[in-house]
C-alpha cells in the first residue's frame, strides 16, 4: 500500500459496488486485483503479452457503461467514499500527487496507462477538456503499472496539463476496486463517488458529470 493509502472502511465508507449489467459495449483492459509480488509479475507479463498480440479474449475484457453511484441530491452517507492516496508524480518522483491536497474540492480521478488501447483515445480528450478551467473541479491522472519512459511520451503527446501520479504496483487501483482501465471517478468535495465510468469516458459524460459535481 502506498503512503497515504487508507482502507475505505476507516472513513466509514462502503466498498465500491459491483457495476450494473452493461447497456452498451465499452471495452476496458482488465487485470486481476489483490495480488502478491509473484502474481503481480505474472500480471505484468500477461498485460505485455496481451498488448503485443492484440488479444481481447472475453476473460480479459470488461464491458460496462457509466454507472450512477449517487444520484443528484442523494444523501452523502449513501455514496461510497474512496480511500486516499499519495503517489510519486510522473516525471518527478520527488514530488507527490495526493488526493488530500484537493480536500474540499470536487475531483475527477482517471486510471489509465500508455499501453491501454482505449486510453489512447480517451486521454487526449481528457487533456483538451481540462485544459480549460473548470472552476473548483480538479483533475488527477493515475498511471497504472506503466514504464516511465512510455508514460512520459504518452502524456506529452496527449497534452496533459493536470497532475499524474504513478501507481506502478497497482496498489491504489486495487484499493479503489479498479479491475479494468480506463476507469474514471467523479468525486464530490467529501470524496464520495458521484459517478463512476467503466471504459473510455465521452465528451458528453465529461460535460454532464462535471456539471453535476459543480452543483453539489
Amino acid at each position: 500500500m502506498m503512503p497515504g493509502d487508507e482502507p475505505a472502511r476507516q472513513h466509514g465508507g462502503a466498498d465500491l459496488p459491483v457495476p450494473a449489467p452493461p447497456r452498451e459495449a465499452r471495452t476496458a483492459v482488465s487485470f486481476p486485483v489483490r495480488l502478491g509480488g509473484w502474481a503481480a509479475a505474472v500480471r505484468r507479463a500477461m498485460w505485455r503479452h496481451k498488448i503485443a498480440t492484440g488479444v481481447t479474449a472475453a476473460g480479459l475484457v470488461f464491458a460496462a457503461v457509466a454507472t450512477v453511484v449517487a444520484a443528484p441530491g442523494h444523501a452523502h452517507g449513501a455514496a461510497p467514499r474512496v480511500p486516499g492516496f499519495t503517489l510519486p508524480a510522473l516525471g518527478n518522483p520527488r514530488e507527490r500527487v495526493s488526493l488530500a491536497a484537493y480536500a474540499g474540492r470536487p475531483v475527477v480521478v482517471n486510471f489509465f496507462a500508455s499501453w491501454c488501447v482505449p486510453c489512447k483515445k480517451e486521454t487526449p480528450l481528457l487533456a483538451r477538456f481540462f485544459r480549460t478551467p473548470r472552476g473548483r473541479i480538479a483533475m488527477i491522472g493515475v498511471d497504472v503499472n506503466d514504464a516511465t519512459a512510455a508514460a512520459l511520451r504518452f502524456v506529452h503527446r496527449a497534452g496533459l496539463t493536470y497532475p499524474v501520479g504513478v501507481d506502478r504496483s497497482a496498489a491504489t487501483a486495487d484499493a479503489w476496486g479498479v479491475v479494468a482501465i480506463p476507469q474514471t471517478f467523479f468525486l464530490d468535495a467529501g470524496r464520495h463517488v458521484v459517478k463512476r465510468v467503466f471504459g473510455a469516458v465521452t465528451l458528453a459524460e465529461l460535460t454532464r458529470d462535471t456539471a453535476l459535481l459543480a452543483g453539489r
